[in-house]
């Protein structure tokens, strides 16, 4: 049975929290897993709301902090487990399907990252599109072409490079993969075992501009290139906005 932690970061997250903690009592039967709640000192019902699901829920941590990736790492300080999972108060698991990513993931031995498909959905539940493909050096190093949400990262690989850099505000996850560069080991699940609600982070412009700023930094993409990706990366957002707004 597959040994991992889920690190779920919260602030004022009343509205989403609970679909989000009930798919995870839902595949808790069939999982050996820990959940670590790190809440940014919410103003509104988060707290009420993880309250009710403590047959889950090990360890709960509610404080200021500076982002996303602050509050992941104040999560690593609690976990042991062999993987790790970091989930968004506004993304949940599909019990139907995900045992079966497990069981593909027990099967992977000597890997820092394993991913899989991930459907966005709206408000309501209701699939836009599915994405996400195999790490593959070419392209990631241009974009993060395996997605961050519902996959899995060894404990000992964020030993060996360091954790997230905190001064990011969007694509911390990224920066953590790339610091392996060509060398990083991955395997890819090809079904959608977690729907991630539009509207996040990651879902806008801010996270082209970041992304420029990673990649540059890292090396191992120039800034001519890098200003090409942008310059797609932004027709592409413009086309899909284009697109929707007129459904």
């Amino acid at each position: 049975m597959t040994d991992f932690d889920i690190v779920i970061a919260t602030y004022n997250s009343e509205a989403t929290l609970g679909r989000c903690l009930d798919s995870v009592r839902a595949i808790a039967g069939a999982a050996a897993c820990r959940v670590v709640l790190i809440d940014g000192a919410s103003g509104d019902g988060t707290l009420e709301v993880a309250a009710g699901y403590r047959d889950i829920v090990d360890v709960v941590v509610s404080e200021p902090d500076s982002g996303v990736y602050d509050a992941w790492n104040k999560g690593l300080e609690h976990c042991a487990a062999k993987w790790v999972m970091f989930l968004g108060s506004d993304d949940y698991l599909r019990p139907g399907v995900f045992p079966d990513y497990l069981d593909f993931i027990d099967g992977q031995t000597e890997l820092d990252f394993i991913s899989c498909r991930v459907s966005y959905v709206d408000a309501a539940g209701r699939e836009i599109r599915t994405v996400g493909r195999p790490w593959q050096w070419p392209a990631f190093k241009k974009y993060m072409c395996a997605l961050h949400p519902g996959s899995f990262t060894a404990l000992d690989y964020i030993r060996r490079v360091g954790r997230f850099d905190e001064s990011l505000k969007i694509c911390g996850d990224y920066e953590l993969l790339l610091r392996a560069g060509p060398d990083l080991r991955t395997a890819h699940w090809p079904g959608a075992p977690i729907c991630m609600q539009v509207g996040g982070l990651s879902d806008g412009l801010r996270v082209l501009g970041e992304t420029y700023t990673v990649k540059v930094r890292s090396g191992h993409r120039g800034r001519v290139l890098s200003t090409l990706d942008y310059g797609v990366g932004l027709a592409k957002y413009l086309t899909r906005t284009y697109v929707m707004g007129s459904r």
